[in-house]
């Protein structure tokens, strides 16, 4: 057994590093939770209003949807046709695999027509590309490749939406949102707000691993077991046929059994 899975649900924590990026025919506008990143911006940077809530429907501690609303203000003369937002958590992995990261959820939609609202609905799975090893305590992945924040704050284009995406792309482990439900608010938001109401699932994940030496050993101890049995069986019953018709060259032994006189009893070899 070279590899194994089982079930985990991953949890995920906000991170309280948000980033969003807003166009239109004549529009383009940012905004970033974190102050160093926000200020790169300039001109295009806009204050927006974040409100976020973690749900825990069966109460056992990890967190099964989170609810994110964003609100944008859009000025007079201002319109969105396209918007794109990333919001930045910490996902664990406590079961036989052990770790810790920062991961992005990425959340885009692209209309022909102005918006003054996107709703969206999915879920957020965590994928991986190779097995994970399952010895030792917890390990924190990507610690020192950062996608996002002050650390890689240091160009415009690292700050942006196409920057985090292209720096995670390489990843063996992340998270992907996968929307289910969508539905854009066809409207003028001059004036007004732009508001970006997210509900985002956290589903069980089937997790891969690299299983342990104990593990392999005892997997392969039943497999083996199981095939000498069935081929023990046959292998007596031909030996048996073979020696008793003589189908080969073989050698008898005529005993009597107990005090059974006269009684043959053999024995092949």
């Amino acid at each position: 057994m070279k590899s194994n899975t089982y079930l985990e649900q991953p949890s995920l924590t906000y991170n309280h590093k948000t980033l969003l990026s807003a166009h239109g025919p004549s529009t383009s506008l940012s905004h970033s939770s974190v102050p160093a990143v926000h200020a790169l911006y300039g001109d295009a940077g806009r204050a927006c209003t974040i409100k976020t809530r973690s749900v825990d429907s069966n109460t056992d501690g990890v967190a099964d949807e989170f609810l994110l609303t964003y609100t944008l203000p859009i000025k007079s003369g201002e319109s969105v046709t396209k918007v794109d937002a990333v919001i930045f958590f910490q996902a664990m992995l406590k079961g036989r695999a052990k770790i810790v990261m920062e991961t992005p959820v990425h959340i885009s939609y692209d209309s022909g027509l102005p918006g003054k609202g996107l709703y969206t609905a999915g879920v957020a799975g965590f994928k991986q590309m190779a097995a994970l090893p399952v010895k030792g305590g917890y390990t924190t992945l990507y610690a020192d490749e950062p996608a996002f924040g002050t650390e890689s704050a240091t160009s415009v284009h690292g700050s942006t939406v196409a920057g985090v995406l292209s720096s995670v792309a390489g990843r063996n482990f992340t998270t992907a949102y996968e929307p289910l439900h969508q539905h854009w608010s066809v409207g003028e938001a001059e004036g007004g707000d732009f508001v970006i109401e997210a509900r985002i699932r956290i589903p069980q994940a089937e997790i891969l691993y690299v299983p342990t030496a104990t593990e392999v050993l005892r997997d392969a101890w039943t497999k083996y077991l199981a095939m000498f049995l069935v081929v023990g069986f046959f292998l007596e019953k031909l030996c048996s046929f073979v020696y008793f018709h003589q189908i080969v060259e073989t050698k008898m032994l005529v005993e009597t059994v107990g005090s059974q006189v006269g009684v043959p009893h053999f024995k092949k070899f």
